[in-house]
């Protein structure tokens, strides 16, 4: 697959022309692809071993939710900073500083002996995943066009449903076999060998020069507001929350957002350019990107809540009852470039038809499902739908990307991405707790069948969502079918 592509690469906005047989270019294709696998991994590791975690460090039973959710916000508020950070300081020092962040939160996590220690380990390692995912993806948009950037990102898609797979998987084993501060160890191992791989791939390329001024204090209102934002977001699927907390961060993210645009308009070094917001073809993108991820993402995590309190799955029989999800993701993302030439937005339009009726299925989930019946086939049309949203969005925010702005592009797609997720997690678990609390009654423990119809009802949540987007999708391709006819699906670059 690597051996296939083709390119002309340039680092930092200085053009390198190689070859898909040179060896910088597998060099690099093997190092993006496997950061993008463990950054994957190391977002959905912790899926199945939150409840050991919990038991042995003493956590609460809402406290449990930061061992995922630390790691999730910080993340999603660093994206944009970091993408737009990778335009001006140079993408390959952005990708090689988040993996030694990458490196250094792992290692807090790995030694942790309190809950409050974890949960900073976890926001460390959130925010050098978020340096190396947006440059990442900032060197695939600068990097190819056309067919050539159809086969990067399903390789990059590939490796993220890969990752999503094996992180569940893996996960249950080495909780199982080892203990679960292994699964943090390894996250010190991979991006250590990484970082020092990376300075002998980027070394054959030219770095070329910075772009333009770093709006410090505009990033830190920009991540201080996604941050918290993100937090009081997530913290609407706590039934036990703080309202009146909840309430007071999210103003405050607002306020602090509020301030990010008012200084993006004073000064002319802006992290964001005011043409971003017109650019409708780009926003379309984010939009159907967060979407994509609101019903995907949850899906992992309600999933396993189900396979493991109600049909009593171990967690590593939970995170393997995913590999199959993984296998019919790397398919799919592997032949990225044969099904988009019906169209890009027909391929996404497909994509999320696929995930409503995965969705809806898994709603008729019951206390005695079977598991080849119940279980697998609706996670693999999931698994289908998956890369074709991922691959089509990046797609579509790609062809809306101007030049030097690759890493905007990228850490916008990523921050909605991330929102998208961070959100959909929120209202799946915040609709199963309050379903299953009000079966039960006020002041009663939900019994298995009462959390089971809590499930069923975030799944069906899920479904409407992706049905709405199916929709929507719909009448915009008749729409233009009717004006212009299908968009081919060549790429152009913005200048």
């Amino acid at each position: 697959m690597v051996s296939s592509l083709g390119c002309s690469f340039f680092l930092e906005s200085t053009v390198s022309p190689t070859t898909p047989t040179t060896e910088p270019f597998k060099g690099l294709m093997f190092l993006l692809a496997t950061t993008q696998l463990l950054l994957i991994v190391d977002a959905s590791i912790v899926n199945v071993i939150v409840p050991t975690i919990a038991g042995e460090l003493r956590f609460s039973e809402t406290g449990q939710s930061w061992i995922a959710n630390a790691y999730l916000t910080v993340f999603g508020g660093a994206l944009l900073v970091s993408g737009r950070m990778a335009d001006l300081l140079g993408r390959t020092r952005v990708f090689q500083a988040g993996l030694v962040v990458l490196v250094v939160g792992s290692a807090v996590s790995a030694l942790a002996r309190s809950p409050e220690v974890l949960i900073a380990g976890r926001a460390i390692q959130g925010l050098g995943s978020a340096f190396s995912a947006a440059a990442s993806l900032a060197l695939i948009l600068a990097a190819f066009e056309g067919e050539q950037r159809y086969k990067a990102l399903g390789l990059m898609a590939a490796m993220g449903g890969l990752g999503g797979a094996l992180g569940t998987f893996l996960g249950g084993a080495l909780t199982a076999w080892i203990g679960w501060r292994s699964t943090f160890w390894i996250s010190v191992l991979i991006p250590a060998s990484l970082l020092l791989y990376s300075f002998s791939v980027f070394a054959r390329f030219d770095k070329g020069v910075h772009q333009g001024r770093a709006d410090g204090l505009g990033g830190l209102l920009l991540i201080g507001g996604q941050t918290l934002l993100a937090w009081g977001i997530v913290q609407f699927g706590e039934t036990s929350s703080d309202a009146r907390a909840l309430w007071v961060a999210v103003i405050a993210g607002l306020a602090l957002l509020g301030g990010f645009l008012l200084r993006q308009q004073a000064i002319a070094h802006s992290l964001i350019p005011p043409a971003t917001w017109r650019n409708s073809g780009l926003m379309e993108a984010l939009l159907y990107a967060g979407i994509g991820q609101i019903v995907i993402f949850p899906m992992f995590f309600i999933g396993n809540l189900y396979l493991q309190a109600i049909l009593h799955f171990s967690p590593l029989a939970s995170g393997s009852a995913f590999l199959p999800l993984c296998a019919i993701v790397i398919l799919t993302a592997t032949n990225a470039g044969r099904w988009l030439r019906y169209g890009a937005r027909e391929s996404l339009t497909a994509g999320f038809a696929l995930v409503t009726v995965g969705m809806a299925w898994l709603s008729l989930a019951g206390m005695n499902s079977v598991y080849w019946v119940d279980i697998l086939g609706p996670t693999l049309l999931v698994g289908v739908g998956l890369p074709v949203i991922a691959i089509t969005t990046n797609i579509l925010g790609a062809q809306n990307a101007r030049i030097g702005e690759e890493g905007l592009t990228s850490g916008l797609l990523n921050t909605f991405q991330q929102f998208g997720a961070v959100i959909g997690l929120a209202a799946m678990i915040s609709t199963a707790n309050f379903y299953a609390a009000h079966l039960a009654g006020t002041g009663q423990i939900p019994t298995a069948a009462e959390l089971m119809n809590g499930y069923k009802m975030a799944f069906l949540l899920g479904g409407v969502v992706a049905a709405v987007a199916t929709v929507g999708l719909l009448i915009s391709l008749i729409l233009r079918r009717g004006g212009t006819g299908r968009e081919p699906t060549t790429m152009s670059r913005r200048d």
